[in-house]
């Protein structure tokens, strides 16, 4: 893969350049998530990074986010992101101008963050990623494989789904072998018009068009958080300019399997934490430039 130019950075740019990245995640019982998102696209090159998240979970959240993280605590029901903080986030979107958006790590399922999703991909025309929890609220609006809301998107949806989650949202009994795993994500991502990120041994990126299968990685990274440190990842990468939509997930996928195995060195595969992945994309990256 042709990857280097989403490494290139001009003497005379600036942050903005770099692009505004929004993750809307955590719950009161899962505030990590979001933090790991955020975090990791901080890390990954995001010229800003915004975390919105429910206001009950600032205390967690602020003990253990990055400091160059700026925070959006919203209204929340029960320890989950409410309905009324759709219109915040919406209007902070658009004043803001945000790059692109990581959506539902460890958000806990609720029709509220469905919704708030829905109306991001339906409005504006920049890169969604959706996982987690972000997914399965799709599940129950989902027709023989094919979700209307993300078919009908002005956003470019990159849904990044395990394999339990893709057998929610596509409705096909999951094959774990590889031929299965590639025909079926290429169904799903065609029909929708969405890239799909099967997570799993041999992650497969395909638009349902082009595919890749990731050769990095290791079973250390199946570890909680993994997943979300990988929403950071695309989420910053998509801001930037060069090269395709397809390619920047591809090396996404590939960095984040990368500074997986350089952890995996240091700590072990036993010992391989979420965390332990994020502090080391920066030697990933570097291992590509």
């Amino acid at each position: 893969m042709k990857i280097h130019n989403i490494f290139k950075r001009d003497k005379k740019s600036h942050k903005n350049d770099y692009g505004h990245v929004l993750v809307i995640a955590g719950s009161y019982n899962m505030p990590g998530a979001g933090v790991l998102c955020a975090n990791s696209a901080i890390t990954s090159g995001a010229g800003l990074v915004t975390f919105a998240f429910p206001q009950s979970c600032y205390a967690a959240v602020a003990a253990n986010i990055k400091p160059e993280i700026m925070l959006l605590p919203v209204s929340d029901d029960k320890g989950k992101i409410s309905a009324k903080a759709g219109k915040t986030i919406m209007k902070f979107i658009e004043e803001i101008k945000i790059s692109s958006v990581a959506a539902g790590c460890g958000a806990g399922k609720n029709d509220a963050l469905r919704g708030i999703i829905t109306n991001i991909i339906k409005k504006y025309e920049i890169p969604v990623v959706i996982d987690a929890d972000g997914l399965n609220v799709f599940e129950k609006n989902s027709k023989k494989g094919i979700i209307k809301d993300f078919k009908d998107a002005k956003a470019d949806v990159i849904v990044t789904p395990h394999p339990k989650e893709f057998g929610r949202i596509s409705g096909i009994k999951y094959d774990p072998s590889p031929a299965a795993r590639k025909k079926n994500a290429g169904i799903f991502a065609k029909n929708n018009g969405t890239i799909c990120v099967l997570k799993g041994y041999g992650t497969v990126v395909t638009d349902g068009c082009r595919f890749y299968v990731n050769k990095t990685g290791n079973p250390g990274m199946a570890t909680a958080g993994s997943g979300d440190v990988l929403s950071g990842i695309i989420a910053a990468f998509v801001c930037n300019k060069n090269s395709d939509l397809m390619l920047k997930v591809a090396t996404s996928v590939y960095i984040h399997g990368l500074a997986g195995d350089i952890a995996a060195g240091k700590k072990t595969q036993v010992s391989l934490t979420a965390t332990d992945i994020i502090d080391n994309i920066p030697k990933a990256i570097g291992r590509i430039k």
